[in-house]
């Protein structure tokens, strides 16, 4: 069994944003982390060939535009952005969001 505590979880900023690593040490595969987006806050357009990702929504409306779509993720919703796919997600609410992002290689 292995507990990795949100409180001792190192972050570190990423532009306007704020990343934990959540990802237990004995994962080589996967990542987990924590993603706080504040009001206004956003992520540059960006895509990958090799990870899938797949986005929790924890608090807050984050507003995701892929290729032509738009969505909103809210809490409790889950997005899955797949490889190759260029997206961009922005917070252009009332309230801080968080995220939390699984990242895989793409089978």
């Amino acid at each position: 069994m292995e507990l990795k505590r949100y409180v001792d979880a190192e972050s570190f900023q990423f532009g306007n944003l704020v990343v934990r690593d959540m990802t237990p040490s004995m994962f080589d595969v996967a990542t987990f982390t924590d993603v706080e987006v504040p009001i206004g806050a956003d992520n540059p357009p960006y895509a990958t060939e090799v990870n899938e990702k797949v986005y929790v929504g924890v608090t807050g409306i984050i507003e995701f535009a892929i290729g032509d779509e738009a969505v909103r993720v809210g809490p409790g919703d889950v997005l899955v952005v797949h490889a190759g796919e260029e997206f961009r997600y922005h917070n252009g609410g009332y309230a801080p969001g968080r995220l939390f992002v699984i990242q895989v290689p793409k089978a």
